[in-house]
């Protein structure tokens, strides 16, 4: 694996996955790459019709007890919060995100791929890309989100609601230039059709570790090669100046990032195909070595559903309990796996 990682000693900071791990108990599971896992309830149903319901595409929790989690819906303009509890996820409240306008002009969707939480804030981004069927530009997919949320409850302390968005939600568009500008073959990449060849630049993972915002691109995919952009948080929401890194992963010809996931010596790297066919697999993506590692190959439950959202549900010396949910599956489909790091 080729890397651009700057081996800095940056201070570790494990306690979201500490407070994690304390949330939830360790259950018995197949071996690590072998069937589908152990499905799990979904209680109520998630809001909204079923399109709606079958497009989460990415999901973070906050280190609470029941853990508070929220989910990245590629459709429409909000998000929905969701508690954990045994093996069924809970939905609960639904926040817009995004204004009906801006500046007088009517929004879009935001395409939301990627959902992170750090630090007492929740993070989400669209996908700061075309649209695959028609390699459209819409503004409203290159937002990035984030808004507080207290240490106590893992909720907001404002009020917020499905129709009107709250002032305390942050955005910014700064990862649009952050990745045009960056070095080929990213930059050559942004902004271009997401159905030729190796794909066009495509956020689909998001995470967050020590204070920096890791991205995870599905495409372009070039040489075998797919692409981590990584960022300093506070510099996307102020002038503060970026401090920029770029990581290279050898995950396979025709394969890019799906999601990311922070665990306590890294990142869970869930790889899928840049188009439409190809295989999922879990990957442990060491910092700030760079060392990967494949955990598990993943089987779809359906043919025509995608492994999106992977959520660390406790990890351990040396295996990490996982939640795989999928895009194309109502509600998310979550099943659960026990992986050896």
């Amino acid at each position: 694996m080729r890397t651009a990682w700057n081996h800095r000693n940056f201070p570790e900071k494990f306690l979201a996955c500490i407070l994690v791990a304390a949330c939830l108990p360790m259950l018995i599971l197949p071996a690590a790459g072998q069937g589908n896992g152990n499905a799990w309830t979904v209680q109520p149903k998630f809001d909204g019709k079923k399109k709606l319901r079958k497009s989460i595409s990415g999901a973070a929790c906050a280190p609470v007890s029941p853990p508070v989690c929220l989910v990245a819906l590629d459709e429409k303009q909000h998000t929905q919060f969701f508690t954990i509890q045994d093996k069924t996820i809970v939905p609960g409240a639904v926040m817009r995100l995004l204004p009906k306008k801006i500046d007088g002009e009517k929004t879009g969707e935001i395409d939301a791929e990627g959902a992170a939480y750090g630090d007492g804030y929740f993070y989400l981004t669209g996908s700061h890309g075309l649209s695959r069927k028609k390699a459209k530009y819409d503004p409203s997919s290159f937002f990035l989100f984030r808004f507080p949320v207290t240490s106590e409850t893992g909720y907001p302390a404002f009020e917020f609601s499905k129709n009107s968005v709250a002032g305390e939600i942050e955005r910014t568009n700064a990862l649009q230039a952050i990745l045009k500008g960056a070095p080929d073959p990213i930059g050559k990449y942004a902004e271009q059709p997401l159905g030729d060849g190796a794909g066009g630049v495509n956020i689909e993972g998001l995470a967050y570790r020590n204070g920096r915002i890791f991205i995870g691109l599905r495409g372009p995919s070039v040489d075998g090669t797919a692409f981590i952009r990584s960022v300093n948080a506070d510099a996307l929401f102020s002038d503060k100046k970026p401090d920029l890194e770029t990581i290279e992963l050898a995950i396979g010809t025709g394969t890019g990032v799906r999601d990311l996931a922070a665990v306590s010596d890294g990142l869970l790297v869930l790889a899928g195909p840049v188009q439409s066919k190809g295989g999922y697999s879990v990957h442990h993506l060491a910092l700030p070595s760079g060392a990967l590692k494949k955990l598990a190959d993943l089987e779809m439950p359906e043919k025509d559903q995608k492994a999106e959202t992977v959520l660390v549900l406790k990890e351990g010396p040396e295996t990490v309990n996982i939640l795989i949910m999928y895009d194309g599956a109502k509600d998310g489909g979550p099943r659960e796996y026990l992986l050896t790091k």
